[in-house]
This record gives structure tokens, C-alpha cells and sequence, in this order.
């Protein structure tokens, strides 16, 4: 007879427990804010994330970094290297993430380059940054 009451406490504990568990991921859950892609505001980017897809997305001739470097070392002429490194990158940014301000810049070596920029990083009161090696290049991007 004790064995019964025993058996009885037991399932009525784990039936307890289970509804308690249930019942706090759902409260957990609904208290969420939950946003359309189209809501994010500028300050919902990353630019850990902007690099990466920057690293992966893939065009047709290759992910935006490799055509970066690639355009930065086929060039005999730097300016030319950089302005159709510009086109490239502001291109991406821009039609991607519209209304960032962002400034890109590669590292080869002791040197540095502004690729793509789009506003003065001086009057910016918080940034996000991100570093990504690529094919000889270290590319910084910040975004405001």
C-alpha cells in the first residue's frame, strides 16, 4: 500500500515538473521581440557579420574579398587598383546594407588603404569593427 502512494507522489512530481518546464519556455518565448527583416535598425548590424558574408557571399567571379585582392594585386597602377576596389566594395555595402556608415580599409604589410567609405568616422559616437586576413590582405571594416 506505501508502494502505491510512492508511485502516485512520483508521477504527480514529474507531471509538475514537466508542465513548469513547458510553461516557462512558452512565457520565455512570447516575451521575445521579434523582428521582420525589414524592422532591423542600422545598430542591429554587425560587422563580424558583414565580413563574413563579405568572405562568403559568392558573385559569380568569386566572393567580394577575393575580388578586393584581387583587383588590389593585378593593377601595375595603385589608383586604378583602388578606385575598382572602391566600386566593388561600395557596391556590396550599399545595395546589402543601405543606410550604414561604414569605412573599409586593407593592411599590406606597414601600408594602409581607405578602399570604401562612406562618411567621416570622427563624428561617429559608437563603431563596430571587424578584421578578416585574405590573400595577403588584412581587411579592417568599421561600421557606425
Amino acid at each position: 500500500m506505501e508502494d502505491k502512494g510512492f508511485i502516485y507522489t512520483l508521477d504527480a512530481i514529474l507531471a509538475l515538473t514537466i508542465l513548469l518546464i513547458v510553461t516557462a519556455s512558452l512565457t520565455h518565448f512570447l516575451t521575445l521581440e521579434h523582428y521582420l527583416p525589414s524592422e532591423y535598425r542600422n545598430e542591429n548590424y554587425n560587422a563580424v557579420d558583414i565580413m563574413e558574408l563579405m568572405a562568403n557571399y559568392e558573385t559569380g567571379n568569386g566572393t567580394i574579398l577575393e575580388m578586393i585582392s584581387h583587383e588590389l594585386s593585378s593593377y601595375q597602377n595603385r589608383e586604378e587598383a583602388i578606385k575598382e576596389a572602391n566600386m566593388i566594395a561600395n557596391e556590396f555595402l550599399n545595395s546589402k546594407f543601405p543606410g550604414i556608415k561604414y569605412n573599409l580599409i586593407v593592411y599590406n604589410g606597414l601600408e594602409s588603404i581607405t578602399i570604401a567609405s562612406n562618411a567621416d568616422m570622427s563624428e561617429a559616437d559608437n563603431i563596430n569593427s571587424a578584421t578578416k586576413n585574405y590573400n595577403n590582405y588584412t581587411f579592417q571594416l568599421y561600421i557606425w
